[in-house]
């Protein structure tokens, strides 16, 4: 699990990003004083866009109200795709899907980039294909512009293909994925990298014979180290013969002639410059009935057939500098996506001064949302489960719910976080401004239609809470969230006898539940609170091992019914018990931190507990 507590400001790094960063930096203070203009718009805890085209699983972002989702793809392919805000996203036009492959060292977050805070790494302001991408949706309406971000557990896509077996074909498996969730929308799928993140489309190709038609560009922004004639040369030569439609973007500088602290670091043959030429001159000679043109200046070399459809950049370096993310940054995602259409340098240009800065996103660097992975058409519905695991008993019923849960077979609605703002102390009296990002409902197993919100024993609750990068809540939060609940049910308790531990009582109740609720909103933010009991963490679990802690069902004036209680053992659970994600990630004054840490800080843990002293333990089965 990822938290982002900011390190000092630093120019440490590789030696290319160190040169980078000093052509970067000049922008950042520009990028501070156009905050106003971009950046977030009111979290989900607000007021919302009207509804347009919802994406289904997807959630609102913080940052321009864009749909976002965020899974990891096995085995260790972290997903995080960003399409346009329901309100722009026009069903009646087809989705650019653009998966890009990230470069090695770097995060999704690095990559999407943001305004400058203090503290901030480096990695932040070297790319913003956050605000390209942002750029792109109002140069190009002709289209859904979306970006998919495809990160490598390891931060390195060569390490990753060499991890295991099968590995190109997870990413054929991956690419086909991920065009199938938008099969509605006519998808035409982009193969887009840079750096390292060149052996993820090299990937592709070596696992089948030949491009799919389905792929309608690709491109290297300084990212074709992998280049073979023989290996890769007949197949990108017969997709391009292919159809007119196919396009081939490729961008280099001579880093064969770069230094980094006074020395070459690239061989003569082994960087992108070299790699470029031999590309080049395979499809020159082996692709039929294109019309070659070449222009050269002192700084650039450029050959182009087809008016653009395929493109060659090579930028010449007399001046032995490194411009490799330099590529990317100076509007070069722009431009590989724009290149031999009509829109080609029209409102920017490429290496030039950057266009997209309106729509850099703010410094703030929000809690992220549930990474739920998509829902399969086909999982099972609530009513499926209930008549599943009928006669299994406790553990049995949960491992299935737990296989269930962690496959994102939950309601699509109820997955979309709400974001809680509120002013709280610390241990020392200290007001803090924080932000939690909590699942809008109890814990549902199902489909909109058909779902259970589904009782679980305490440490399944907390395995799928550790699944989802989240925590269950203390008392304090429970509070919290019904103060702040858009929607106070009344609690609906059941007689109280044996069977209140079954799975039927936990479904009629929950139809009881339900059958309370008003209409949902179609879209737009919403929080429910009193209708279920917490399982609740408190620093009890510390001095009383092997119970479960209960607390809440909460009258709409705020009384609890239950308070905290450790009545039970842990193997107990009864339909009167719900599951409350809260994701270990909290903004307080601005700054990232996780829920866990906060909670075991002398400090800050009084912020979220009312209990007298930090927690030593967080959860259960610790």
């Amino acid at each position: 699990m990822k938290y982002f507590l900011f390190p000092s400001f630093s120019l440490q790094g590789s030696g290319e990003g160190r040169r980078d960063l000093s052509l970067s930096l000049s922008f950042l203070l520009i990028f501070s004083l156009l905050s106003a203009l971009c950046g977030a718009q009111p979290l989900s805890g607000g007021t919302s866009a009207p509804c347009g085209t919802v994406l289904p699983g997807f959630s609102e972002s913080p940052y321009f109200r864009e749909q976002v989702m965020s899974f990891v793809y096995n085995p260790d392919i972290n997903v995080h795709i960003n399409a346009p805000s329901a309100e722009h996203f026009d069903a009646a036009k087809p989705v650019k899907l653009v998966l890009y492959a990230l470069p090695n060292g770097n995060s999704t977050d690095w990559t999407i980039g943001k305004l400058p805070a203090q503290g901030d790494d480096w990695h932040y302001f070297i790319q913003h294909i956050g605000a390209q991408t942002r750029y792109l949706r109002q140069a190009d309406t002709t289209c859904n512009w979306v970006t998919v971000y495809l990160e490598a557990r390891q931060k390195s896509w060569g390490t990753w293909r060499k991890a295991g077996e099968g590995r190109d074909a997870k990413i054929v498996q991956t690419v086909e994925y991920l065009r199938s969730l938008f099969a509605p929308y006519r998808p035409q799928v982009v193969l887009s990298s840079h750096s390292g993140g060149g052996n993820f489309v090299f990937g592709f190709m070596d696992a089948q014979e030949e491009l799919p038609a389905y792929v309608e560009r690709i491109v290297f922004i300084d990212s074709n180290y992998n280049w073979d004639d023989k290996r890769y040369g007949h197949k990108l030569a017969a997709w391009l013969e292919a159809s007119p439609g196919h396009s081939l973007f490729v961008a280099c500088y001579d880093d064969a002639n770069a230094l980094y602290n006074g020395k070459p670091f690239v061989s003569r043959k082994g960087g992108t410059w070299h790699r470029t030429k031999l590309m080049r001159k395979y499809i020159r000679r082996h692709v039929r009935y294109l019309d070659w043109e070449c222009a050269e200046d002192d700084s650039i070399v450029c050959h182009a057939a087809d008016r653009h459809r395929v493109y060659f950049y090579a930028r010449k370096n007399p001046e032995r500098q490194i411009y490799h993310t330099i590529l990317v940054e100076r509007n070069g995602y722009i431009h590989s996506l724009l290149t031999g259409t009509p829109l080609e340098s029209r409102g920017y240009r490429f290496m030039k001064t950057p266009a997209y800065r309106a729509y850099v996103q703010d410094s703030v660097c929000y809690p992220h949302p549930f990474p739920f992975p998509p829902r399969d058409e086909g999982a099972m519905t609530g009513s499926d489960f209930v008549r599943m695991t009928a006669d299994m008993d406790a553990e049995a019923r949960d491992s299935l719910a737990f296989r269930e849960l962690t496959n994102g077979n939950v309601p699509q609605r109820l997955r979309r976080p709400f974001y809680l703002k509120d002013t709280l102390a610390d241990a020392q009296g200290r007001r803090h401004e924080v932000v939690l990002c909590v699942l809008p409902d109890f814990l549902a197993l199902g489909s909109d239609a058909d779902f259970l919100r589904l009782p679980l024993l305490p440490r399944t609750a907390q395995r799928v809470a550790d699944h989802y990068g989240a925590v269950l809540p203390t008392r304090k939060l429970s509070d919290l969230i019904h103060r702040h609940a858009t929607l106070k049910l009344v609690p609906r308790p059941m007689t109280p006898d044996s069977t209140m531990t079954t799975l039927p009582v936990f479904a009629r109740h929950d139809s009881l539940v339900s059958a309370a609720c008003p209409p949902l909103p179609p879209c737009g933010p919403f929080l429910m609170a009193g209708h279920k009991k917490d399982i609740a963490v408190t620093n009890r679990l510390h001095t009383e091992p092997g119970r479960l802690f209960i607390y809440g069902w909460h009258y709409p004036d705020g009384r609890a019914i239950q308070p905290l209680s450790a009545a039970h053992g842990i193997g107990y659970v009864d339909y009167s018990h719900g599951v409350r994600l809260v994701r270990d990630e909290v903004l307080i004054d601005g700054c990232l931190h996780s829920l866990r840490a906060a909670l075991q800080d002398p400090v800050l843990y009084a912020l979220f507990s009312d209990e007298s002293g930090p927690m030593e333990r967080t959860g259960y089965g610790e």
